[in-house]
């Protein structure tokens, strides 16, 4: 956990979609929708914000580093660390609502940019799953309590947020024939909802969510004027951060006390990722479509907890099998503007099956009947299963590449509960 803190390589993609949110949680293998009762519940089901009893404040760390390889040679990724903040309050209504409602928050922030992303020509390799580029992101939920008309039943509603980037590049030919460049950019916001709902029964719970499509645009229009010749309108960037429709289903078994087991399966709609790249102009070809698959995500995970007085201790571990939504790279047809298609050229969106092993450690000290302090500490290794992907080309020669690697993430959160 400590090499991965100071691996200095990326922790891409939307993090919580990679790697889980929080500190709890992604050590047991980005679980979290039958338990989860904090501010990471923001993310793994805001249902789970209903069962938090005590105002909160986090704030924490995590970093990623990457060693991915193509033909046995390092494909690199810039480095990033973010900082991740959350809260949970209940809310202090009296009456039908008292102890039902509570608001939660969290916040990941990347040490260095507010949103960075790359888009490539189909034909250059690029691990596009993992390398959604590093972006500030921002989840709210709220949880309600219907106890009294539905007991052990919680539901909850949150909405994600990401950063857009749009802007213009304006180009103009002055009185001195000499060219003038201006760029106005402006930060805008997208939205996705979550919808998430709990049911607990004695030992045994079970969690259900639905994550919508949370998507992230680079987009910059190049505008000329005074040119001696018309140039038509052209478009730079693309889609450089996607998170697909998601449904998660999961549950949990306390067995005895102290011990936690959880079962989890994710489903993520990646059929419907349109791909990248955009049009530079209405009338230029688009790359070929991406024909990327739905996917189903299984993890298993399991913590202990000890009490030693005002010391509460959990050991926390856990599996995630990610498969691919990727196809092998290939040869495909580019898409024409009238929807037919185009001719052939190489697609080398690469990506590999994932194998996740999670551990983690949490601390809360409890100070008196009013304020505990918490410390939770994760480690991840994702093992990138070899693959082969074989493109033939017009020749008799075929091109083969081989993708394989790995991913190490960790991080803490420390809490201040009232």
């Amino acid at each position: 956990m400590l090499g991965a803190l100071l691996w200095p390589a990326a922790a891409s993609a939307t993090p919580q979609d990679l790697f889980g949110f929080g500190g709890r949680t992604p050590g047991l293998a980005m679980t979290g929708a039958s338990f989860a009762c904090d501010y990471e519940a923001v993310f793994a089901n805001p249902a789970g914000l209903a069962c938090a009893e005590r105002r909160a404040l986090y704030l924490g760390f995590g970093a990623g580093g990457y060693h991915l390889e193509i033909d046995g040679h390092r494909h690199p990724i810039d480095h990033a660390r973010g900082m991740t903040l959350g809260f949970q309050l209940p809310v202090p209504f009296g009456g039908p609502l008292r102890e039902r409602i509570v608001l939660g928050g969290g916040f990941f922030t990347p040490s260095e940019v507010v949103l960075r992303g790359e888009v490539n020509f189909p034909e250059v390799p690029q691990f596009t799953v993992l390398d959604r580029a590093q972006i500030v992101a921002v989840q709210l939920g709220v949880g309600v309590d219907l106890y009294g008309l539905v007991d052990g039943l919680k539901l909850g509603v949150g909405v994600s947020a990401l950063a857009d980037l749009v802007g213009d590049l304006f180009i103009r030919l002055n009185e001195e024939n000499e060219f003038s460049s201006q760029v106005e950019t402006q930060l805008v916001t997208s939205f996705a909802p979550v919808v998430g709902a709990r049911y607990e029964r004695g030992d045994f719970a079970v969690g259900a969510v639905w994550r919508g499509e949370l998507t992230s645009y680079m987009t910059l229009d190049i505008v000329t004027a005074d040119l001696p010749v018309d140039i038509p309108p052209l478009m730079l960037g693309g889609l450089v951060h996607y998170d697909p429709h998601t449904f998660v289903l999961e549950g949990s078994w306390r067995p005895s006390d102290g011990w936690l087991l959880v079962a989890h399966g994710t489903l993520r709609l990646w059929n419907e990722f349109p791909g990248g790249q955009q049009r530079t102009t209405m009338s230029s070809t688009l790359a070929p479509a991406p024909d990327f698959s739905t996917v189903v995500s299984p993890r298993v995970a399991v913590e202990r907890t000890v009490h030693d007085g005002p010391l509460r201790i959990q050991m926390r571990g856990g599996y995630a099998f990610e498969p691919t939504p990727a196809p092998p790279a290939r040869m495909a047809p580019q898409r024409e503007p009238t929807g037919a298609a185009g001719a052939e050229v190489p697609f080398r969106i690469l990506d590999n099956d994932r194998h996740v092993l999670t551990a983690g450690l949490g601390l809360a000290y409890r100070v008196d009947d009013d304020v505990r302090v918490t410390f939770d500490l994760y480690g991840q290794a994702h093992w990138l299963a070899p693959r082969e992907h074989t493109i033939p080309s017009s020749s008799a020669r075929t091109d083969r590449m081989d993708t394989s690697g790995f991913i190490l993430a960790g991080g803490w959160v420390a809490g201040v509960e009232l």
